[in-house]
């Protein structure tokens, strides 16, 4: 959006009259001098052009331009000087150059084009110097900065961790340590934090330098997990730290101690390259969909007996690694569950549900009598042996009974034509199970209807005739309202699956069980779509609500804990189920009150 501001000055003079700008283009830096890895805005202003155009322009190997805002900041001044009416407008574009490698650098001619003329720049030298920070020691500095990735050879949609420590040694002047906020201290205009954006955990340490001198420094760290998307060489960083360091301090107005005099201290990171590998082609299954990493399959069916031309619930939990992103068996090439039962041959939507993903399908026995659902298979690649792996689940035997006089039955129709002595069901896509909801989700229909209660509530006073429309109006926005529906059921909704979650009877399911429930309740109570949060994601989606900080760090250790039981179920054994469950219940009751 163009912001406009308008200038009007009218000055009385007997000097002579000012004659109009000419139409300019410049390139406005504050300083030609950078580091590898610094940055600097760059306004690009156009003086009476009119409305330009987007720059373009060439810009060296070694340095980055980026052009911060499409359309540009527009201002316009007038002046009467005599009776002389003179104006000037300038449109300006933000831009932000980076150095990437050192050496002397000409920024050749940017250009636009206004009211049908071509403006060029004049040419700028850009020098860039190269300290070498991150091979001093760390102690020798007063600022410094690394980058830890682990692991750094992965296969493609698995996990990693990225970490960014920070450390920046106390100020310490007439041998007496300040306790500031050296946070603070980092230019963020200058500085570059590639991903490592977002709230940092902090801690003291003593460092020596190469001489032996011990110094103090506060060491800040952000840790983010990840997940390689794509087939390829990956890159995390560099990190450029600009910090104005204060050598001299003054009380301020309000009784803060503040920074009189600084120095510029600088450090960098270099950046870590991560190898992202892709399944290999030589021995993969027919039915491989892609999932990779280690992983367990479960699969059920209910009932275990059924009247023919009745549906048997086929359910495939899927558990492991992350589950979010991952395909279920592809039923279209189970040839054997085909000459058995009638389906859907269409892939299945998964469902998360709590650590597992969970996929559903409606199967109709073709034939009467004692039947087995075959073993049902899906492939996935083993990132820890390298190697494919086929699930196979154990048969399943169900009774299926002739129909009786009384039963329903529900036919599957591919063809569109309808056998009217028989009551039909077509089926559209995803099969039956996949349209399934959560039965806290489905309402009762609440339309209004003049029944014997509404027309004794004419009768009535009208306050309570307002009571009773108000109670109807809620109810309709229950129906009408999904979001507002999960936000009214999701803590009771919770309550439910932690008292579900304690009756299970090995430490892992119950742990896993509390997660699942803190899980729909934040799912339900934000009103988001069924899926697994990152920890770092709860903590900023938590942060973002304004919930209190104790709160979210005990969350977000929660979380990790039931990751790491998730890996090793050992790690559960020891947890109090009470204690966690009681924990459990304390948080949704916080996190509803602080985001009422």
């Amino acid at each position: 959006m163009t912001r406009t501001v308008s200038l009007f000055v009218i000055v009385l003079s007997l000097a002579s009259a000012a004659a109009a700008q000419q139409p300019s283009v410049e390139l406005q830096i504050d300083t030609h001098k950078l580091e590898v890895g610094e940055a600097v805005d760059v306004q690009l202003v156009c003086t009476n052009t009119g409305p330009p155009s987007i720059p373009e322009g060439v810009v060296p190997d070694g340095l980055t331009l980026n052009l911060l805002n499409e359309n540009p900041f527009t201002s316009s001044q007038v002046s009467i000087i005599n009776g002389r009416r003179s104006e000037k407008s300038t449109y300006t574009y933000q831009m932000r150059l980076t150095a990437t490698k050192e050496g002397s650098f000409e920024l050749g001619s940017i250009s636009v084009e206004a009211d049908g003329r071509t403006y060029k720049t004049e040419p700028i030298t850009i020098k860039v110097k190269n300290l070498d920070t991150a091979a001093r020691p760390r102690g020798d500095s007063r600022v410094f900065a690394e980058i830890e990735v682990e692991p750094t050879s992965l296969y493609v949609s698995e996990s990693y961790s990225a970490t960014l420590t920070i450390g920046i040694r106390k100020v310490e002047l007439g041998g007496r340590i300040y306790d500031l906020n050296l946070l603070e201290l980092i230019d963020q205009r200058a500085s570059q934090l590639s991903i490592f954006g977002g709230r940092y955990s902090s801690g003291d340490m003593v460092i020596a330098d190469s001489t032996g001198q011990r110094h103090r420094y506060v060491v800040y760290r952000l840790r983010k997990q990840l997940r390689a998307e794509e087939v390829g060489d990956l890159s995390i960083g560099p990190v450029f730290l600009k910090v104005d360091y204060p050598t001299a301090l003054r009380r301020g107005f309000f009784g803060s101690v503040e920074a009189s005099r600084t120095r510029r201290e600088t450090a960098r990171a270099d950046a870590v390259s991560i190898e992202v590998k892709g399944p290999p082609a030589q021995d993969r299954p027919e039915d491989f969909s892609g999932a990779i990493g280690r992983y367990g399959m479960e699969v059920t069916a209910k009932p275990l007996r059924v009247e023919q031309n009745q549906p048997v619930t086929l359910t495939i939990a899927i558990r492991g690694s992350a589950v979010g992103g991952i395909a279920g068996p592809d039923l279209s090439k189970q040839a054997e569950l085909a000459s058995r039962f009638d389906y859907v041959k269409e892939e299945l939507v998964g469902e998360l549900e709590g650590i597992a993903k969970v996929f559903r399908c409606a199967i109709f026995p073709k034939q009467q009598g004692e039947q087995t659902i075959p073993p049902i298979s899906w492939s996935y690649f083993d990132s820890g042996s390298e190697q494919y792996v086929t699930l196979t689940s154990q048969p399943i035997n169900i009774t299926v009974d002739p129909p009786t006089a009384a039963t329903t039955t529900i036919a599957l129709l591919d063809n569109g034509q309808a056998d009217p002595e028989v009551t039909t069901l077509t089926l559209l896509a995803e099969g039956i199970s996949p349209n399934y909801v959560d039965p806290d989700l489905i309402l009762a229909d609440q339309s209004f209807a003049f029944n014997a209660p509404y027309v004794a509530a004419i009768a009535l006073s009208p306050t309570a005739w307002a009571i009773l429309a108000l109670i109807a109006r809620y109810r309709r926005r229950l129906i009408g309202d999904k979001g507002f529906a999960r936000r009214r059921h999701a803590r009771r909704r919770a309550e439910t699956l932690v008292a579900k979650a304690v009756r299970k009877d090995m430490p892992v399911e119950q742990l896993g069980g509390l997660a699942e429930a803190l899980a729909h309740f934040i799912a339900d109570r934000f009103d988001l779509p069924p899926g697994e949060l990152t920890p770092m994601e709860l903590r900023d989606l938590l942060t973002d609500r304004k919930a209190a900080d104790t709160l979210v760090d005990e969350v977000i250790s929660f979380v990790e804990q039931c990751e790491m039981a998730r890996f090793s179920p050992s790690a559960a054994a020891d947890i109090s189920v009470s204690e966690t469950a009681g924990r459990v219940r304390r948080w949704i009751e916080q996190i509803e009150r602080a985001t009422r």
